[in-house]
């Protein structure tokens, strides 16, 4: 689906449906809104939720290590970068929007909303000198790669945690955002930490980073839904007691249901990037760092602090952008030699074929490695 920013037009239904809920809640005697009662046999799981009762998380794999590094912005000019997005006038843009502060789709205004929104408008600004010129398209947490990889989309900002072995897959840009697991509960659920999950039905959505995570916490049982708010209306349902993921994600349900709260400090982080195809499937080292000089512009004029101050810190607390790690020649090299051997794999699986022999190591100075634009 694409959707053109700024848009204003709101459906008529969607009006009268705003204005029942105000209704309904305005009629209730403490002037909150009344969640179902919990534990409602006859309520159904969301869709395409499934129960598991053992280690299986959705298919999700190890992190695969320490991430590396992105490509330095260098000295390009953006018709030098990305000639083909200038050519066509728009950058498009892979969201979610249905994840509240993040990436959401305002129901009064009619326009896509949040965080990571307003980090697409900046990149457009900076490509275009108009930070209208986006196509926002919706797209699941489980389809962020295909998207990109088939070229359905520019770019994906979509709370996309940065892991060794998602860049096997895609290309990452400097990390826009710190965050940290978390927990979100029912006010005097009695869960203050991880520790009190033992005996806890928790929720987090398929083949998540939170999800692996959750194969070493003591934990009775796993839900998983295709979206997040789905873990929020299971757990208004009374289906989960907990949902489980990081601190970005869990404060814009927070703000959805006032009858919940935060808990579970941590010190491990993680970090959000900017998403692109490789370039070994894509043309894309351009783009990549056409976005890094834009976020670096972010941490150098305010623009960052205040994007965060006016989404994220009423609910996580004052943060600081995530500072740039960026990666050598000898480690792009390593980079391109893994993702040919993971490639390679993959289309040996595919085909029932046997594994056959990975491809011999390159140097940065191969043709492929100009094609890459990789030298940092």
């Amino acid at each position: 689906m694409i959707f053109r920013s700024r848009t204003r037009v709101i459906p008529v239904t969607a009006v009268l449906l705003i204005s029942a809920v105000v209704l309904a809640s305005c009629s209730s005697g403490d002037g909150l809104q009344q969640w179902p009662d919990p534990a409602d046999p006859q309520v159904p799981l969301p869709t395409g939720a499934v129960f598991s009762d053992g280690g299986d998380t959705g298919d999700v794999q190890d992190d695969g290590g320490t991430p590396f590094g992105s490509l330095r912005p260098g000295d390009g000019s953006p018709e030098q970068r990305v000639p083909d997005i200038i050519d066509r006038g728009r950058l498009i843009v892979g969201v979610s929007q249905s994840m509240n502060q993040l990436g959401f789709r305002d129901p009064v205004t009619g326009e896509m909303a949040g965080f990571e929104v307003d980090i697409a408008h900046e990149i457009a600004r900076d490509i275009f000198g108009d930070p209208d010129r986006v196509d926002f398209r919706y797209i699941e947490g489980d389809g962020r790669d295909k998207a990109l990889r088939d070229g359905d989309v520019d770019i994906v900002i979509r709370s996309m945690t940065v892991t060794r072995l998602r860049q096997m897959n895609v290309e990452f840009s400097i990390p826009y955002l710190t965050v940290s697991p978390r927990l979100l509960v029912n006010r005097n659920s009695g869960i203050a930490s991880e520790e009190d999950l033992a005996d806890k039905t928790v929720c987090a959505t398929t083949r998540s980073t939170s999800a692996q995570s959750l194969t070493s916490i003591d934990h009775n049982r796993l839900l998983l839904t295709e979206t997040w708010p789905d873990c929020l209306m299971a757990m208004q349902h009374g289906q989960v007691d907990a949902i489980y993921s990081d601190s970005a994600i869990l404060s814009g349900l927070l703000a959805q249901d006032p009858n919940t709260e935060l808990v579970g400090m941590s010190d491990h982080t993680d970090h959000y990037a900017v998403a692109t195809a490789p370039p070994t499937i894509r043309n894309t080292a351009g783009l990549v760092r056409q976005v890094n000089t834009t976020l670096e512009r972010l941490r150098s004029d305010g623009t960052w602090n205040r994007l965060h101050g006016q989404w994220l810190a009423p609910s996580t607390g004052a943060g600081s952008q995530p500072e740039p790690v960026y990666r050598t020649d000898e480690e792009s090299t390593e980079l391109r030699n893994l993702r040919r051997e993971a490639e390679a794999a993959e289309t040996s699986e595919a085909s029932g074929a046997s594994t056959t022999a990975a491809a011999a190591p390159t140097t940065a100075a191969d043709d492929e490695g100009d094609d890459e634009g990789e030298r940092s």
